[in-house]
């Protein structure tokens, strides 16, 4: 997407995020639905992890206190970028950010400690042998 053709676009996700930002905790899903499909066809790498993140949070599987206002950074950082006033390094740095609030993946089970029984033979009863 040029800078031309989706000045719009960015506008109406800054206009969004803003709103989300200012009703929080409450999320009006229709907002999310609706900054979510603008993200999505801005299509960029930045513009993707934003929409996932927004989704999380409004199932509820991010907390909207800790994600709404770096959300709202990488909006602003996404907007400048399709403005061309940030190259990609800035952009990708966002993203980065962005991506380190999504959910880690359950870890898997730790192993079980091997526990050892006590000898049969007590200590003392051992002889040293000679050959």
């Amino acid at each position: 997407m040029t800078a031309a053709t989706s000045v719009p676009t960015i506008d109406r996700i800054e206009a969004a995020i803003t709103r989300l930002v200012q009703e929080a905790p409450a999320i009006d899903t229709a907002v999310v639905t609706g900054l979510v499909e603008d993200l999505r066809g801005i299509g960029s790498r930045l513009a993707l992890s934003i929409a996932r993140v927004v989704e999380l949070v409004a199932e509820q599987l991010i907390n909207p206190g800790i994600a709404l206002p770096p959300l709202a950074m990488a909006c602003a950082t996404l907007a400048d970028g399709v403005r061309g006033k940030l190259g990609e390094r800035e952009l990708e740095a966002a993203r980065f950010e962005i991506e380190t609030l999504l959910p880690l993946p359950d870890a898997a089970p730790r192993p079980r400690a091997v526990v050892f029984a006590a000898p049969d033979v007590p200590l003392i009863a051992l002889k040293k042998r000679l050959n």
